[in-house]
Order: C-alpha cells, then sequence, then structure tokens
C-alpha cells in the first residue's frame, strides 16, 4: 500500500517553515506569541526589515537589543508589534 505524498500545504507536514512562505497575521497570534524579529513583523506588514529598523531607529516602534556583536539584533515584543499594525491601520 503506497503512502500519500505530503503537500506543502498539508498542516501536518512539519518541514514547511515560515521562512518559506511569508507570514499572515490571521496565522499568528500575536498577542500571545513570542518576540518577532525585524523581518517577521517586515513581512506581515509588507514592508522590508530596513524600513522596520528605522521606525525602531525613530521611536515609533519599541523593540529589545539582542546580543552584544558589532549589527544590532532586534526582537519586537509580541505586544509591541500588535499596538504598532493596530496604529498603522492594518488591523
Amino acid at each position: 500500500m503506497a503512502k500519500a505524498a505530503k503537500t506543502p500545504s498539508d498542516p501536518t507536514d512539519s518541514s514547511v517553515t515560515h521562512s518559506q512562505s511569508p507570514l499572515r497575521l490571521e496565522e499568528t497570534s500575536l498577542l500571545a506569541g513570542p518576540p518577532l524579529t525585524t523581518r517577521e513583523l517586515a513581512k506581515m506588514i509588507g514592508m522590508s526589515a530596513t524600513f522596520i529598523r528605522e521606525e525602531i531607529h525613530g521611536g515609533h516602534l519599541r523593540a529589545v537589543v539582542v546580543g552584544r556583536g558589532r549589527k544590532r539584533v532586534y526582537r519586537i515584543p509580541a505586544k509591541e508589534a500588535y499596538r504598532y499594525i493596530k496604529d498603522l491601520g492594518i488591523l
């Protein structure tokens, strides 16, 4: 008996990751989720990670600096991402 091949749209396929498809607001519970990267938030709202970093530098979006390396790495708390998206009028 042959097994049916899993398709990328198969919800039981754990090999499909967020990096393969854009994140959607309706797929993410922002209020209870983990902190987001600049790239993840950018994909959600249809902008670039650079835009998100500029919003952080401009004080429009709060984020936490992670690590101590040369390049600043940010994480946006879930509640802050929700507030920001709501303020933009996307939600």
